[in-house]
């Protein structure tokens, strides 16, 4: 029965929403305005030059120490998170290490606080608004471009920056690039496609699934969708059957992102239509590459597919042959997994893993 929830990609949606606390627990609330700036949302600088971080102003930076010139990227923490965890802690090193950019970690933290997930999700819409209006004034304020603008979003954070993007709309503000890191499936899976991330959130949009079965959402959403060992069951996380190894496969996804930054391997991977055939072996690389993470073309379009390995570094460059011969074998699916494709033949061919 376990194997066959997993299958459906339900469990997920049982084990998630069933830790969302009692109405009544004092520590569990919902905003009840949108008014901002709000005090449990506060915005924090990146840069080379100050590697350590300090607090914006929530209306939006003013100041001649913003170089307008550079690239910004914004990071937005999943489920139970802060500005100092997922995908800040894996990714803002790196970025800064690398580039000169400036890097917006955005906190919310106390609005997304465990077991309160019911109550987090509600809290996006309100989070998005503020979020939206402070980096409303920077675009507005000509601190930084459109183009320049890319958001990386985990788990929760990532449909916060559909919400983010959504609101930029009525402005008529578009959004560069974003980026989601395995987004959250409790909840977004059966919501309206506008309430979570879609390929109509910015100009591009590259998403990476590594734990599809229990805490990330399998349907392709954005113009790339990259599935890392078939989002499945990430090398060296542990088996399946264990809460504990979906936590860390959900986390891979800021894990490769992070070495994608400088990576000299890279994260190549293939394309394919659909996710039953490359589980029963029907989809081979042929001649349709692209890269995961950071340096991904916002020209790729589809879905695409590939190994890692178990342990840092984690890319593998362009070896396809070991993600084909175990995805047919124990490492990702067991046999009676594999079996129950088979059997659901028809039906799940329809979920098809290109956005058309």
């Amino acid at each position: 029965m376990f194997k066959t929830l997993l299958l459906l990609g339900s469990l997920s949606l049982i084990l998630r929403t069933t830790h969302a606390a009692d109405p009544k627990t004092p520590n569990c609330f919902k905003l009840k305005n949108d008014t901002c700036p709000n005090s449990n949302i506060t915005f924090w600088l990146y840069t080379k030059e100050e590697p350590v971080g300090r607090k914006l102003n929530e209306l939006g930076y003013q100041g001649d120490s913003f170089d307008i010139s550079k690239e910004v990227k914004v990071l937005l923490h999943g489920y139970n998170g802060s500005s100092e965890s997922t995908p800040n802690a894996e990714v803002r090193p790196e970025l800064l290490k690398f580039h000169n950019l400036n890097v917006i970690s955005v906190d919310y933290g106390n609005l997304m606080r465990e077991p309160c997930y019911a109550e987090s999700v509600a809290n996006l819409h309100y989070v998005g608004r503020c979020v939206a209006e402070f980096l409303g004034n920077l675009l507005y304020n000509r601190h930084v471009l459109p183009q320049k603008l890319h958001i990386i979003g985990f788990d929760i954070g990532a449909h916060l920056a559909a919400s983010v993007s959504n609101f930029l709309r009525y402005f008529n503000l578009r959004i560069g690039r974003i980026t989601g890191l395995d987004p959250a499936k409790p909840i977004f899976l059966k919501s309206k496609w506008s309430d979570r991330l879609h390929a109509i959130s910015a100009d591009f949009v590259d998403v990476i699934h590594t734990d599809v079965f229990l805490y990330g959402l399998m349907l392709p959403m954005g113009h790339a969708d990259f599935y890392p060992n078939l989002g499945i069951v990430q090398p060296g996380c542990g088996p399946i059957s264990e809460t504990i190894s979906h936590k860390c496969n959900h986390q891979r996804a800021a894990i490769y992102y992070a070495e994608s930054i400088s990576s000299k391997t890279n994260f190549w991977s293939f394309r394919c239509g659909r996710l039953y055939n490359i589980i029963v072996g029907q989809c081979r690389p042929l001649n349709d590459f692209a890269l995961l993470g950071y340096h991904a073309s916002p020209r790729v379009r589809g879905s695409y597919f590939l190994g890692t390995n178990g342990t840092a570094p984690y890319a593998l460059g362009s070896k396809f042959a070991p993600l084909i011969y175990r995805s047919l074998g124990k490492a990702f699916l067991s046999d009676f997994l594999i079996a129950k494709f088979l059997e659901l033949g028809n039906d799940i061919k329809v979920h098809r893993l290109t956005i058309g």
